[in-house]
């Protein structure tokens, strides 16, 4: 009796396990890049848990900085096929502390319907950003407007245009006039196999009104690699910086699952 109820248990592991094994095209929210958005929407009515870890290494004009750990966790929402919803929280750590530190509610909605995967896929990302500790910029409204062209079994090629609005009037411990930060992204990448990507990206951003953070603009390049497997995916890779105000390396390791 133990021996047959046994069985079907056995059976729908193995199943389980054969479904994470077996190879499939991408279904989520994932990216090849590290720093850049792509067009990629969970199908409507799945949930993802994704994850980010990165650390800004010491930039060269500024050798009293130290070295920053940033984890970032958020539950993601496919809605429809054009829209996505995330709530991310922001962890960051130095040698003296580690604090959380923000809490934000992203929207990211596709023109067109996220099983078109082939040609210009036109995407807009529109993020709040609440502050939790003290140490934490004060609220911000990010917009980032991404275009991706080719698909995901050929060459791709991304861009990212954006604007961050910093926001202290929202917090009455803050104090200091509205920040816009402008930044730039162009990256490729191109399928090695079926479930690696090789990809590289060239960051910039760029302060025309900056109060909360007064440094000039910065620049970066770097390469990663994507691994996808069924619910499950991994980038990982790292920036350089290419000026004296830039972090002179920013490691980063994307991952997620998808239920």
């Amino acid at each position: 009796m133990a021996r047959s109820r046994a069985r079907p248990f056995c059976r729908s592991w193995l199943l389980a396990l054969a479904l994470l094994l077996v190879p499939a095209g991408a279904r989520g929210a994932r990216t090849s890049h590290l720093f850049m958005d792509e067009s990629q929407l969970l199908p409507e009515g799945d949930v993802e848990l994704e994850n980010w870890v990165w650390a800004e290494g010491r930039i060269p004009n500024k050798p009293g900085r130290p070295v920053t750990t940033w984890i970032w966790i958020a539950p993601v929402v496919g809605f429809t096929s054009h829209l996505e919803l995330q709530l991310p929280v922001q962890l960051v750590g130095v040698p003296e502390y580690g604090v959380i530190d923000t809490i934000s509610l992203v929207a990211r909605y596709r023109f067109f319907s996220r099983e078109d995967e082939d040609g210009l896929q036109p995407l807009l990302r529109l993020e709040y950003q609440q502050p939790l500790s003290q140490y934490a910029s004060p609220p911000e409204l990010r917009t980032l407007f991404v275009v991706t062209y080719g698909n995901l079994r050929a060459v791709r090629m991304t861009v990212n245009l954006g604007l961050e609005l910093g926001l202290p009037f929202l917090q009455s411990s803050a104090s200091g006039s509205v920040s816009v930060l402008g930044t730039a992204s162009l990256g490729v990448s191109v399928p090695v196999g079926t479930e690696v990507r090789l990809a590289a990206e060239v960051d910039g951003s760029l302060p025309f009104a900056d109060n909360a953070r007064p440094y000039p603009g910065q620049l970066f390049a770097g390469p990663s690699v994507a691994w996808s497997r069924g619910p499950i995916w991994v980038t990982f890779g790292c920036l350089f910086g290419l000026t004296h105000n830039s972090n002179r390396y920013l490691p980063k390791v994307l991952w997620g699952i998808t239920f």
